[in-house]
């Protein structure tokens, strides 16, 4: 496993995986898995994901992603001249909305996992609150140190802990056995101003509940704000019609100053699909 803070290696291991960022699009792979192609609409990272769709070398390439991701895919896919096949899942689990208001004090049970986002300040406050009460607390928030993230998962996995406590940092690449999602705040801060949970990141979080194998029906429930949740899950996603792209690699092998090349670059016309990244 290789990410931006550190690498596992396993002598014999014939699989490797990695964050996006540091994918090595010069090593040709037998087959190779792209998981949460629907970030290529992220204005910070987006990028990565293109350069991932676009550049990996593999004989066979699975890209997994939200529905609202498929279209603005297959037209990267079909401006590269490759041929593609769409398979469709569905939830394999029912969810279900809880209709009334959460309480923390009389409604939490084991497996549930509660959803904060004032990121590690929350976090950790709910989490020494709910101790202080007698129930034991797994913690997952965005800059945990992954040897710590790694443990406060094999806690819960191994029942040490009832419940854990997250950001959204939950929703991506975390598999744990949780039954109810609970959204014990609805508004987060997206680096500019404070707003109400977008439909897609609602899906996103609430399809924690309800791991298949282990549970037959996931459920959320709100603390406050349940017509915010309801309609999230209920809406139709609005597809995504920009792929971000980054400053390509092969620029910097110009036999120019780099600010010329930054100048190449801001000039270069780019098909109606993609978005320079920081370019606004």
């Amino acid at each position: 496993m290789i990410t931006g803070e550190e690498t596992l290696e396993v002598a014999g291991a014939c699989c490797q995986a990695c964050t996006v960022e540091m994918l090595n699009e010069h090593e040709y792979f037998d087959v190779a898995v792209v998981d949460e192609c629907q970030m290529v609409a992220d204005p910070y990272r987006g990028h990565n994901w293109t350069r991932a769709v676009l550049g990996l070398r593999a004989e066979e390439i699975h890209l997994c992603m939200a529905p609202e991701a498929e279209d603005i895919i297959v037209q990267m896919i079909r401006r590269c001249g490759d041929t593609f096949k769409i398979l469709r899942h569905k939830r394999n689990t029912r969810l279900t909305l809880e209709e009334k208001p959460y309480s923390l004090k009389k409604d939490l049970k084991k497996g549930d996992a509660l959803i904060v986002f004032f990121q590690k300040k929350s976090v950790l406050a709910l989490a020494a609150h709910l101790e202080n009460q007698g129930v034991h607390c797994s913690v997952i928030y965005g800059s945990l140190p992954p040897a710590t993230r790694r443990e406060q998962v094999r806690r819960f996995l191994e029942k040490e802990t009832e419940v854990v406590v997250s950001t959204d940092a939950i929703g991506m690449g975390l598999n744990l056995p949780i039954r109810r999602i609970v959204f014990i705040e609805t508004r987060k801060f997206d680096g500019v101003g404070r707003r109400s949970l977008l439909p897609e990141e609602i899906k996103q979080i609430a399809g924690r509940a309800g791991r298949f194998g282990l549970y037959d029906e996931g459920f959320v429930a709100v603390l406050d704000d349940l017509e915010l949740i309801k309609d999230g899950l209920k809406r139709r996603p609005i597809p995504i019609m920009k792929a971000y792209i980054g400053f390509p690699e092969q620029l910097l092998k110009l036999p120019a100053e780099i600010d010329t090349l930054v100048k190449i670059w801001a000039g270069m016309e780019t098909p109606s699909i993609y978005e320079k990244n920081g370019s606004g």
